[in-house]
């Protein structure tokens, strides 16, 4: 029986349940997707089972994964993307739970999906010691109250776009539909793009020994693989944008969406519970640098943009709660603000050099 708990073992667990997850998020994916085509029932709930038995495999390799490595499983590129995955799957499942909004899953469930993928281009063993400054309570507690209000304003962003595409709908501005769905495949091409070219780059990184600062030393060469990345992946889902607003610009489109009211709401709770998750984080990191930095704040690039973040989400309250922005205003700060988070979470990561550069790894 030792044997069937060793650590080797356990790891090798830890991995197929990831992959399972991953294929159960993408099979879900054209599932719903499908769904919002058909407006077939039983393929919803086909959709919700199967999904619900990924998030389960997910959460039990993410268990597995804090077993092996001794630490929760958030300390790196791979484990942070997962853990970010998994909160938008689970609060997508239980989103479901209160409102009609399963056509939602269509676009939330493959965002989840891409992002759990891309986590496992960067896997990386259980056995990798952790740097200094990830060896404190503090960094689980910081980094999952991130990644699950991340996860919140995910479902924010799939709720709001459908608002967008479902009002120019019942407005007959078909333009609009397919102008929206351009915008939003072009937004997520450039950043794919940027990211697949900067995993091509080869920098040459250097660390400060006494303030731990990474920094990163490009060529002309780097920058050309960074932004034709960029042009490339601008220009294929630009395509795919205008193609899949085409095809949504039928009047009967309309009829499989939630409706406006329920859009809007599910929008505006993805944030109004989001926003205190990521108030919370951005303390607690700010215990956590005193503890592993001896300073409160230091406008890294990382807490500039966590606080840029927390000021546009904050904006977004304001407006809805003291000037009765709702509807399509609401819905366009929660799509933008997801570009927000990821420029928060990848961008910084990848483009910035800083005291959280070893999270890239």
């Amino acid at each position: 029986m030792g044997n069937i708990f060793s650590h080797d073992l356990l790891t090798r667990y830890e991995e197929i349940l990831f992959i399972v997850a991953v294929i159960s998020y993408l099979v879900c994916s054209g599932i719903f997707i499908w769904y919002l085509i058909s407006r077939n029932e039983k393929a919803a709930q086909l959709g919700t089972i199967l999904l619900t038995m990924g998030l389960v495999a997910h959460t039990f390799a993410l268990a597995l994964r804090w077993g092996t490595s001794g630490h929760a499983p958030m300390s790196n590129t791979y484990e942070s993307l997962s853990l970010f995955g998994w909160g938008i799957v689970l609060f997508f499942l239980i989103a479901q739970r209160f409102y009609p909004i399963r056509a939602a899953g269509a676009l939330v469930v493959p965002t989840a999906f891409l992002i759990t993928s891309v986590a496992g281009v960067f896997y990386q063993g259980p056995d990798i010691p952790l740097a200094p400054a990830l060896q404190s309570i503090w960094l689980w507690i910081h980094v999952t109250i991130a990644m699950l209000s991340y996860g919140l304003f995910a479902l924010a962003f799939g709720a709001g776009f459908l608002y967008i595409i479902q009002e120019n709908l019942l407005k007959k501005n078909y333009k609009g539909v397919v102008t929206s769905f351009t915008l939003l495949f072009a937004a997520l091409g450039l950043v794919l793009g940027l990211w697949l070219g900067s995993m091509l780059a080869e920098p040459v990184t250097v660390q400060d020994p006494i303030t731990r600062t990474v920094s990163n030393d490009y060529s002309f060469s780097d920058y050309f693989r960074i932004f034709g990345g960029g042009f490339i992946g601008l220009f294929v889902f630009l395509g795919l944008g205008y193609f899949a607003g085409k095809g949504a610009s039928k009047r009967s489109f309309s009829n499989i969406l939630p409706s406006l009211d329920v859009l809007d709401e599910v929008s505006y709770r993805g944030v109004a519970f989001g926003f205190p998750l990521l108030t919370i984080g951005i303390v607690t990191g700010a215990i956590w640098a005193d503890q592993a930095w001896g300073r409160w704040w230091g406008w890294d690039p990382k807490e500039t943009w966590s606080l840029i973040t927390w000021l546009f989400y904050g904006g977004y309250l304001h407006t809805r709660l003291t000037m009765g922005w709702r509807g399509k205003h609401s819905a366009i700060l929660a799509v933008v603000g997801l570009i927000v988070v990821l420029i928060t979470y990848l961008g910084v990561n990848f483009f910035f050099s800083g005291l959280h550069s070893y999270a890239t790894g």
